[in-house]
């Protein structure tokens, strides 16, 4: 799919066909299943989610693109302006995988060993300076409760019995490949700038993600509240609490292109602060995707960071 002998952004040859781009985010939504019982509904997600090495594969890939493409762009930076929102849509798509990552609790052995992966890598790349994000921020989104018996690592430990292709994933030594029969989230290539570029430049609404955000927190108080809650009450609520902060990332990474975004950027801060008895690493990581939606649109125009004269 890739030509990696072009020497530029000039030299590429772009796919022509349409194609939907979906990020992990919007995707994890998809899984959610069709039941008549709305709470046997979000219980069920639980057994739907992706594990964390495939979200882990198409993130890496992603992020591998963006590099591809800043060092093409070095060589011809005059196509720059004209390919940028190819750059903003793998950006995206690679933070959407990684918060995703994070979000998704682990349901398998492999799952355990990549998020133990995680943490040790992080630990390693913070301690070292070169963490992109705040390291509170990153460090509150790391402590994402373990399943019980989970794995631990240990840095420059050896990697476990069993786990080497698992390893060999997680490092990037074997990448996902494109499936033409997908229907959630999908890998992508600089060659796909055409269709990457129509996805970044028809954002989803905001507005409409916080305000079925706001629904699921009012129908989880409502599940809270009931005498008799039943027998999916505990997984319904961790179903929704994933949807819920899926949708409350996605707001963050977008940028703002008018002042209604910024407001609704703004609830999104405020109602995560009111929110104290949820997980604090899920709150940790909607503060990391706006941080992310921030710094893309300070890019400039068509994008906006200022508020009735306050930057934000």
């Amino acid at each position: 799919m890739t030509d990696n002998t072009a020497p530029s952004l000039r030299d590429l040859v772009f796919t022509t066909g349409s194609m939907p781009v979906i990020d992990e985010l919007a995707a994890l939504d998809m899984l959610l299943p069709e039941r008549p019982d709305t709470l046997e509904r979000h219980a069920a997600l639980l057994e739907r989610l992706p594990s964390l090495l495939d979200l882990r594969g198409r993130a890496l890939l992603h992020a591998q693109q963006y590099e591809r493409f800043l060092a093409l762009a070095e060589v011809d930076p005059l196509l720059l302006e004209d390919r940028v929102d190819t750059a903003n849509a793998l950006a995206i798509l690679a933070h959407a995988g990684e918060i995703a990552m994070l979000l998704v609790p682990p349901s398998a052995p492999e799952d355990d060993f990549a998020q133990a992966m995680v943490a040790q890598q992080r630990a390693r790349q913070y301690g070292g300076g070169d963490g992109r994000h705040d390291p509170a921020l990153m460090k509150r989104a790391l402590r994402a409760t373990y399943r019980p018996g989970g794995m631990r690592l240990t840095l420059g430990g050896r990697v476990p019995v069993g786990m080497e292709m698992a390893a060999r994933r997680f490092c990037g030594a074997v990448l996902p490949e494109r499936d033409e029969t997908e229907t959630g989230a999908g890998v992508y290539h600089i060659e796909d700038a055409h269709a990457l570029e129509t996805w970044f430049k028809a954002p989803p609404d905001l507005s409409a993600l916080l305000d079925g955000t706001r629904q699921l927190f009012a129908a989880i108080e409502a599940w809270s509240d009931a005498e008799e809650p039943g027998p999916f009450w505990y997984a319904a609520r961790r179903g929704a609490l994933i949807l819920a902060y899926a949708r409350l990332c996605r707001i963050g990474l977008w940028p703002a292109r008018g002042s209604d975004d910024l407001v609704v950027k703004m609830g999104v801060e405020r109602l995560i602060s009111e929110r104290l008895s949820d997980p604090d690493s899920m709150r940790a990581l909607v503060e990391i995707a706006i941080g992310v939606g921030r710094r893309i649109a300070r890019q400039g125009p068509p994008f906006v960071t200022v508020l009735g004269g306050v930057e934000l």
